[in-house]
C-alpha cells in the first residue's frame, strides 16, 4: 500500500464517523474526514517531517488494536498506528511497540485543550491587546477551578480502569460541564458525586488505587469532557473580550489544533513523550 501511494508509511489513526473492520480497510475503506487526523498530521510533521506518509481515519480503537498486534508481531510492513491512551495503561491494555504511537494524555484532546492552548487560539482572534492579560487570567483560573472539582471524577475512573472495571458513563460525564449565557461554564459537582455512587465503588479508593493510580486530573480526564470545558471556556472570553457570540464548535475545534501545533515545540513533556515513540521506528522495515 505504502508503495502505490508513494509515501514511506501509511498511517492509520482513530475518529470519523464510520468504523472499519481490517478486512475493510484492507479493501481501502476510510474516514477522510476526523479531527484525529488533523492532531495526528501535525505530530507526525514534528517529529517526522523528513518521512511522507499517508493518514486513514478507521473510526473505531479497536480495529487500531488489531492492526497494532499485526504491527508488532511483523505481519505488516511500513504501516504505523496511532492512538488515544484513554486510561489503558492502568489496566495493562495499551498497545506499545515499535510503530505503535499513543498520546500523552487521555486522548489528543487532553493534549490540545489546555489553558496555554485556549490562551493561543483566543489571541488569533482578538485585536484588542490590552485585554489579553484579563483573558490569560480568566482562563487560567477557569482550568484551575476544573482541576479541583474534576479530581473525584478523575480518580474514580482510574480506580475503575485499574480494577478492570467499567469507567463512569461518559454520556453522562461529559454533561457535568454546563455552558453559560452570561458567563463561564460551570462543573455541577453534584452531579458528578451521583455518577460516581452510580458506580457502587463500596471499596475505599485507598485500598482500590493501589501504588500505580496516581492521575494527573486534567491529563487523565475523559477526553471529550476537557474538550467541552476547553471549548466552553474560550467561548465565554471570546464572547467578554471580543464580543464575538456566534462560535461554532466544528471552527473553533480546529483552531485550538492550530495553535497547539505552535506550542508544541515548547511543550517538554509531549516532546519527550513522541521523540521516545518516533524514535523507536525502524523506517526500513
Amino acid at each position: 500500500m505504502h508503495l502505490f501511494l508513494g509515501v514511506d508509511a501509511v498511517v492509520f489513526v482513530e475518529g470519523g464517523k464510520m468504523t472499519y473492520t481490517i478486512e475493510q480497510i484492507s479493501q481501502g475503506l476510510y474516514n477522510p474526514q476526523a479531527d484525529d487526523l488533523k492532531y495526528w498530521q501535525i505530530v507526525f510533521m514534528a517529529f517526522a517531517g523528513q518521512r511522507t506518509f499517508h493518514f486513514r481515519a478507521v473510526g473505531s480503537k479497536r480495529t487500531i488494536k488489531e492492526l497494532a498486534v499485526l504491527i508488532t508481531g511483523n505481519q505488516v510492513k511500513h504501516i504505523l498506528v496511532a492512538m488515544d491512551r484513554d486510561l489503558d495503561h492502568l489496566a495493562g491494555t495499551l498497545p506499545v511497540g515499535a510503530g505503535v504511537l499513543s498520546t500523552l494524555g487521555y486522548s489528543w484532546e487532553n493534549d490540545v485543550w489546555t489553558s496555554e492552548v485556549v490562551f493561543a487560539t483566543f489571541k488569533k482572534f482578538n485585536t484588542s491587546p490590552q485585554t489579553e492579560i484579563q483573558a490569560k487570567n480568566t482562563i487560567e483560573d477557569e482550568f484551575a477551578k476544573a482541576r479541583s472539582k474534576l479530581k473525584c471524577c478523575v480518580l474514580a475512573d482510574a480506580i475503575l480502569r485499574f480494577n478492570k472495571l467499567d469507567p463512569l458513563p461518559r454520556a453522562k460525564l461529559e454533561k457535568i460541564v454546563r455552558p453559560s449565557a452570561s458567563g463561564p461554564p460551570t462543573i455541577s459537582l453534584e452531579t458528578a458525586k451521583s455518577i460516581i455512587r452510580t458506580q457502587r465503588l463500596k471499596v475505599r479508593p485507598t485500598r482500590l488505587r493501589g501504588p500505580k493510580v496516581r492521575p494527573n486530573t486534567l491529563r487523565d480526564c475523559y477526553g471529550h469532557l476537557l474538550a467541552n470545558l476547553g471549548y466552553h471556556v474560550l467561548a465565554h472570553v471570546l464572547k467578554k473580550f471580543c464580543g464575538i457570540s456566534v462560535t461554532p464548535k466544528q471552527l473553533l475545534g480546529p483552531a485550538a489544533i492550530d495553535a497547539f501545533a505552535t506550542l508544541l515545540p515548547r511543550d517538554q513533556a509531549l516532546t519527550s513523550h513522541y521523540n521516545s515513540m518516533f524514535g523507536a521506528i525502524n523506517w526500513a522495515s
